[in-house]
């Protein structure tokens, strides 16, 4: 272990160190229950979950950092500081190199896991675009880490840095988190559309996007207002809220980014709503005026305003994309025309019952009815 001057930590710093730790904690309770809710479903993990738990142990090593600079005299002027500064530029340079990959993970683990949701052409194809746009941030982050100075190592040695050529790294700080804020949009805007047109009450499409917006873009936002205060000349007094934020942020976007997919959780084991919205294969044990379970559940054909009508996140066939063919009927019943194309989700479910799926053309639109016949052999 390396040795360095020790310093009391101020209050400030070991709050900012306390929350981070916390938030770690919670974070690593929210990604269990993710794998928890993956495997319940016998749907298993894809690639947005392996990116996920790529981002983890970097989440983690932003905060272990974090912990390591505190009594080194974070908030401390430079000039009280100066044998330790050394060792914390040379700790900042894996803080930016972790700090950009995790966030790069944490932006590919959504935009994967809309394509594995969505399949709307348009859709699909913005989405690969804005992949594509991450990625080349990505390793532009990277690189400025490795280009800025001649010679490199001039980054974290005090001896080499008057005769350096270095560029600004505060502009290069702030220009990479503008960069930041700019995917965040494109990620936050993509599946607005989509998600506001599905049949689910406002309260929930609102969660659904505020939940994105805070752990992807609020952060990112507040950073580069604390990155606009750094100064690296007074790097260790000036770099307090900075080094907060940077090590919040990773941790924060992996817990908001995972919260949505606790669904099947939350209706399996923490929903009071009523069992026929929540399990179209529960079937209560007595039936009401002498309809039984089996009867409401062939009958219930319009789900409510809290139902969000999407087939399961987690199902277990992942490969298998599929399209559902609406044809509009003539006055006599019969199928007529041109069958109407209409997305459903990209997973096709595997059933353990018969399907039956009956299309009726209604006056006020499409209406898409679905039957269950269970035989017993």
């Amino acid at each position: 272990m390396f040795e360095y001057v020790e310093f009391p930590i101020l209050p400030i710093v070991k709050t900012h160190l306390i929350i981070n730790c916390v938030l770690a904690v919670i974070t690593l309770v929210i990604i269990g229950l993710r794998l928890f809710a993956r495997f319940l479903t016998g749907a298993g993990l894809w690639w947005d979950d392996y990116l996920i738990l790529f981002a983890v142990p970097q989440g983690m090593a932003m905060v272990v950092i974090q912990g390591l600079w505190a009594p080194m005299g974070v908030g401390y002027p430079m000039a009280e500081t100066a044998p330790n500064i050394e060792h914390i530029l040379k700790m900042l340079v894996s803080y930016e190199l972790i700090y950009a990959t995790s966030i790069s993970t944490i932006k590919l683990s959504v935009l994967i896991f809309y394509l594995r949701v969505f399949v709307n052409k348009t859709m699909r194809m913005a989405t690969k675009g804005v992949i594509i746009f991450v990625c080349l941030w990505s390793v532009g982050n990277i690189l400025q880490v490795f280009l800025i100075c001649r010679p490199f190592a001039a980054i974290y040695t005090v001896a080499l840095m008057p005769t350096a050529q270095c560029g600004d790294q505060v502009g290069s700080f702030i220009a990479i988190g503008a960069f930041n804020i700019i995917t965040d949009v494109l990620i936050l805007t993509l599946p607005i559309p989509t998600v506001w047109t599905l049949k689910t009450s406002k309260g929930k499409k609102i969660a659904l996007t505020a939940v994105f917006l805070v752990g992807l873009l609020v952060v990112a936002m507040i950073r580069i207002v604390t990155l606009t205060q750094l100064d690296l000349v007074n790097l260790t007094e000036s770099m307090v809220w900075a080094d907060f934020w940077s090590a919040t942020e990773p941790n924060l976007g992996i817990f908001c980014v995972s919260l949505p997919m606790l669904g099947t959780l939350w209706t399996r084991y923490f929903s009071r709503k009523s069992p026929s919205k929540l399990d179209p294969y529960h079937s209560s044990e007595n039936g009401t005026n002498g309809t039984n379970g089996f009867s409401k559940l062939k009958n219930s054909s319009n789900p409510g305003t809290d139902t969000i009508v999407m087939e399961d996140l987690y199902a277990p066939n992942k490969e298998v994309y599929h399209k559902t063919d609406v044809a509009a009927a003539t006055p006599d019943g019969d199928r007529a025309g041109t069958p109407l194309r209409a997305n459903s989700s990209e997973e096709a479910l595997t059933m353990q019952m018969g399907d039956h799926r009956n299309y009726h053309r209604q006056p006020e639109g499409i209406r898409v009815q679905t039957k269950w016949t269970i035989s017993v052999d």
